[in-house]
């Protein structure tokens, strides 16, 4: 057996549950090892994962929006759910990515990127990382009820396809070819190793996805808006994923969190400006 082989029970796991392992807190059969070949199973299915955990959260909230007839109650619901299944792990390393950024200051390329990846790892929080968690949580809780105004029942779609993007993201920032910035780190061991054409394969059919849901729900205005909403959000986060990377030398597993939950906002963003221009 070599090192990148994984026991064969292990090899029996299914891709998805492997991905529900690592990236959620919902119970699943433990691996007797990690490696690189789990990790990258388990990353082929993250957006699908994200697409399920999307839904779940938001069938939540659309129960909750019909009863209290509140689309801002329904889409915190949502939210509140999704970080339940999710352990609020990417959270974390929203707020952890913002603080260690925080430290690089205006200086040059790389002078502080040990001190920022050192900031990342620690434990705490500070003033970029609450400041970070509080506005893209705000972002996601009012965009996302924007998009539940005319239907309660609209919130399962949205919010599946928004945990979908930004799951899709991290297939493109876990691509071969962007180092680690932490070799030792728990995010190494998703970093460099996801082929670059799955990566985009991935992104195009959360893309194809948003856009036949939209033209079922409100005709080809929301599909082509949807549609550019997921495809603004997948290029926003590659730009920034690409400027983390020049800064700190690589990826790390709060960086992914952070792109996560960045993305999410922005296609939760844009899918409300789409349904609000559709409705008129």
């Amino acid at each position: 057996m070599t090192d990148h082989e994984l026991p064969p029970q292990d090899k029996k796991i299914p891709g998805l549950v492997l991905s529900a392992g690592f990236f959620t807190h919902v119970p699943m059969p433990p691996l007797t090892r990690v490696d690189k070949d789990a990790a990258r199973r388990a990353l082929c299915w993250m957006p699908v994962l994200g697409l399920l955990i999307g839904i779940a959260g938001g069938l939540a909230g659309a129960v909750i929006g019909w009863l209290s007839g509140t689309a801002l109650l329904g889409a915190v619901v949502s939210i509140v759910v999704l970080q339940l299944l999710l352990g609020g792990m990417h959270l974390d390393g929203l707020a952890d990515t913002f603080d260690g950024l925080a430290a690089l200051g205006s200086r040059k390329k790389g002078r502080d990127a040990t001190r920022a990846l050192e900031i990342m790892k620690a434990p705490d929080i500070g003033a970029m990382g609450v400041m970070a968690l509080v506005m893209v949580i705000i972002c996601q809780v009012v965009a996302l009820g924007a998009t539940s105004v005319s239907s309660p029942w609209f919130l399962p779609v949205m919010t599946g396809l928004g945990t979908a993007t930004g799951r899709s993201v991290i297939l493109l920032a876990s691509r071969v070819g962007i180092p680690p910035a932490r070799p030792g780190g728990f995010g190494a061991l998703f970093a460099d190793i996801t082929p670059p054409a799955h990566a985009v394969a991935a992104n195009l059919a959360v893309m194809v996805l948003a856009g036949g849901v939209g033209w079922w729900l409100l005709g080809p205005i929301a599909a082509a808006g949807m549609t550019i909403s997921v495809l603004a959000a997948v290029v926003l986060g590659w730009l920034w994923c690409g400027r983390i990377v020049d800064q700190v030398g690589g990826t790390t597993g709060d960086v992914f969190g952070a792109l996560a939950e960045v993305c999410c906002a922005l296609t939760w963003v844009g899918f409300a400006i789409t349904i609000a221009l559709a409705a008129r």
